[in-house]
């Protein structure tokens, strides 16, 4: 992946004007290199259980084409027949590179790496090691952003060992003064590990606002459409801040 940036950088530099930019979608990652600080929610519910995380995410450029992050979980368990657990999520450590950038559209590929490090409890799903690689793509339609990803992650110790998940979603929204309304659909699709191995699609209503000082906050309702059902409602929040 690096070797890539580097050899595409020096083309990256002759396109004229900024890279573009695009909405921030709650499920699919955007393309883009920026130094901010985010705040995530992830609330999901089934029948017998909550669980929900909360994390503060660091991340900050190296070069022009290339960002680090690294993200810390807090994890709430709350089940049927059990006490409510909290614990520790597991650290996430991640990169971020742009690879391409055509001079004909207002467009963007980026590549990525995540590790996630098995610091968490197990009391509320943690404790695993798991590496993640995914493609973001953008491409900017006069107010209309359309995002796509496509990732791969295994998970090699913990509860998530011998697992391996397939996940694809493509993200339109209508970026309009102080709020960009947007839909999502999200196809996850496990691969090994889990009983269940036929994919799961669900839509992503939601909505980022864009709120003084650069600062906005997306919010979107992730709804499995049809069987299997890894949920029955999932709701995430991302609140940006670049600096």
């Amino acid at each position: 992946m690096l070797a890539a940036a580097i050899v595409l950088d020096a083309t990256m530099a002759e396109a004229e004007g900024p890279p573009p930019t695009f909405f921030d979608p709650v499920v699919t990652t955007s393309p883009g290199i920026s130094r901010e600080m985010n705040v995530l929610l992830d609330h999901a519910r089934d029948s017998d259980r909550t669980l929900t995380f909360l994390s503060a995410r660091l991340q900050y450029p190296v070069a022009s084409w290339l960002q680090l992050s690294l993200e810390m979980p807090l994890g709430f368990l709350d089940r049927s027949e059990d006490s409510p657990r909290v614990g520790a999520g597991d650290l996430l450590v991640g990169t971020q590179a742009s690879v391409w950038t055509p001079r004909e559209w207002p467009a963007q590929v980026d590549v990525g790496f995540e590790v996630a490090l098995p610091t968490g409890d197990r009391d509320v799903l943690a404790g695993s090691t798991t590496v993640r690689v995914f493609i973001a793509g953008g491409l900017n339609a006069g107010p209309i952003d359309l995002v796509g990803n496509i990732s791969y992650a295994w998970g090699l110790t913990g509860p998530a060992q011998d697992s391996q998940l397939f996940q694809a979603s493509l993200a339109a929204g209508y970026r309009h003064r102080w709020l960009a309304p947007f839909v999502e659909l999200v196809m996850t699709r496990p691969v090994e590990g889990f009983d269940q191995r036929r994919a799961q699609v669900a839509l992503v209503p939601g909505i980022e606002f864009y709120l003084s000082a650069n600062l906005s906050l997306s919010v979107g309702v992730q709804l499995p459409v049809g069987s299997p059902r890894f949920f029955d409602q999932r709701v995430m929040a991302f609140f940006k801040w670049p600096f």
